[in-house]
């Protein structure tokens, strides 16, 4: 039996799941993940979805969020990157004036907003994050949906945290005015990026349930009730011109091009997005 253990505390992994597009079974195979955990992948060729089988309990969920945000590594702590994330989302956001930040994380975006003059509610379940926003940011986040209804709402790398992601969206359209509009950012499976780090993707985290594509993000909004998609047109990239980039070792900077090449010219519209951002309306 496969068990994640955190903080010296062992968690059995007792949730098998089968797709939860198509309902189909898909046989996993394990990754070593970052942080010293494990990722059991499953992907689904029909709806184009890798998904965690067995996941992790709702237990040690929580028992790992909480760890990685008592850290002190550059994933949880203030620096000028994340500011300039955070002032990149704001970016997007347009001419919303009232907004509702579902994983809210530190909090760093949230008081972005705050300091552009946009009204937002963060929404954060980790105690340990909760009290690194109020620390860093003097943002004070909540643990549960409010009622309330606002202009957007920013879903910044959350989705594929979510055990039950159509359940949470649908519930988060009840919180949109009429042509409000919703923005989700999450990893694109489909990308040169994930291609070329092969079992090594940044992405592959003990606590990432899901791996989208623009397709199955897609079907997720629908089974959500949304009737509006679209991809922004935002984070391409292309490998680096630089041989020396990758560890000076020529033979990475060719098999990052062959990658890209290959991505581009079967997802000639995502394939250079390592990131995606899509609005659902």
């Amino acid at each position: 039996m496969l068990e994640d253990v955190i903080e010296g505390r062992a968690f059995p992994r007792e949730q098998p799941i089968d797709c939860p597009l198509c309902g189909r079974h898909h046989d996993p195979r394990p990754i070593a993940a970052r942080f010293g955990m494990i990722a059991s992948v499953a992907y689904c060729d029909d709806c184009a979805l890798g998904y965690q089988t067995p996941r992790p309990s709702e237990e040690a969920s929580a028992a790992y969020m909480n760890s990685r945000w008592r850290s002190s590594d550059q994933y949880v702590t203030d620096n000028e990157a994340k500011r300039r994330e955070a002032e990149r989302q704001v970016d997007l956001v347009g001419d919303a004036d009232t907004l509702l930040d579902f994983g809210s994380g530190s909090g760093i975006f949230v008081r972005a907003c705050f300091d552009h003059g946009i009204t937002a509610v963060g929404v954060e379940q980790s105690k340990s994050a909760i009290d690194r926003a109020r620390q860093l940011y003097g943002v004070e986040l909540i643990p549960d949906l409010p009622e309330v209804e606002v202009d957007m709402v920013t879903m910044w790398d959350v989705v594929e945290h979510l055990r039950d992601p159509v359940r949470t969206l649908r519930e988060i359209r009840l919180r949109l005015k009429p042509g409000g509009r919703v923005l989700i950012e999450t990893g694109n499976y489909e990308s040169w990026q994930r291609s070329f780090a092969g079992d090594k993707w940044g992405l592959y985290l003990l606590d990432h349930h899901f791996y989208f594509t623009p397709a199955s993000l897609r079907r997720l909004t629908e089974l959500a009730g949304f009737g509006s998609f679209r991809l922004l047109d935002a984070s391409h990239r292309k490998p680096s011109m630089r041989p020396w980039a990758y560890d000076r070792n020529p033979l990475k900077f060719v098999h990052a091009w062959n990658e890209y090449r290959k991505a581009m010219s079967r997802w000639p519209a995502h394939g250079d997005i390592g990131v995606m951002v899509a609005e659902v309306r």
